[in-house]
């Protein structure tokens, strides 16, 4: 039963953010906000220009939306005297060093829109990044930082267009994200009730008719 609640409250979570993700995505651009520590603007559009240091790679484990493991592919933008981290698209495992990808050649400062993703909390259970390989899983810009050395925004910028990247794939709508919260406390509280009437036939065969 407990888990079935859980799942309830899953529930609630996973259908405020795909409201704020629909809300942010429906409304006008915003400017960038600087050195803002709280995470009232998460999933707004904004635009961003400067230039990138693609010396500074970070390679984000990544399930895209067709099932595909690979990653996602983050790096270091100067802009305005500011570094954000900026979300450039997904790649496949066998494609992550290819020398083909022309972005990785543009060093001039460039023109962005997309979305804004706020640092993610380090859970008791999140796993830890593997450096050596360059093997990421958690967006925790602090973290990001001691490795790049850099000081950086609070927010990370997803690109959500393909001028710059179209040898990755850029996707992030509500209908990327699956909500199946509902069915899986359907599916608890359905076994608990079984389990439930089990016991209960238990007792009336083995003890009450005796």
């Amino acid at each position: 039963m407990l888990l079935g609640f859980w799942q309830l409250h899953r529930l609630e979570w996973k259908t405020s953010l795909l409201n704020s993700i629909e809300d942010g995505q429906t409304k006008d651009y915003i400017d960038f906000p600087f050195d803002i520590t709280v995470e009232d603007f998460s999933y707004k559009k904004t635009t961003l220009s400067g230039k990138i240091d693609h010396s500074k790679e970070l390679h984000f484990f990544n399930i895209n939306s067709y099932g595909q493991s690979g990653y996602n592919i983050i790096v270091p933008m100067l802009t305005n005297d500011k570094t954000v981290y900026i979300d450039l698209g997904w790649t496949s495992f066998a494609d992550i060093n290819s020398k083909e990808f022309e972005f990785r050649s543009l060093k001039s400062e460039l023109d962005f829109r997309g979305i804004l993703i706020y640092s993610k909390k380090r859970r008791a259970f999140s796993p830890q990044p593997d450096i050596g390989k360059n093997n990421w899983y958690l967006m925790n810009t602090e973290e990001m930082d001691q490795f790049t050395k850099q000081n950086s925004e609070k927010y990370i910028f997803r690109v959500l267009q393909q001028e710059y990247y179209s040898d990755l794939l850029n996707e992030f709508t509500a209908i990327n994200i699956s909500n199946n919260h509902l069915q899986y406390a359907i599916t608890w509280f359905a076994l608990a009730f079984s389990i439930a009437c089990m016991y209960i036939i238990y007792i009336y065969k083995n003890i009450l008719k005796r």
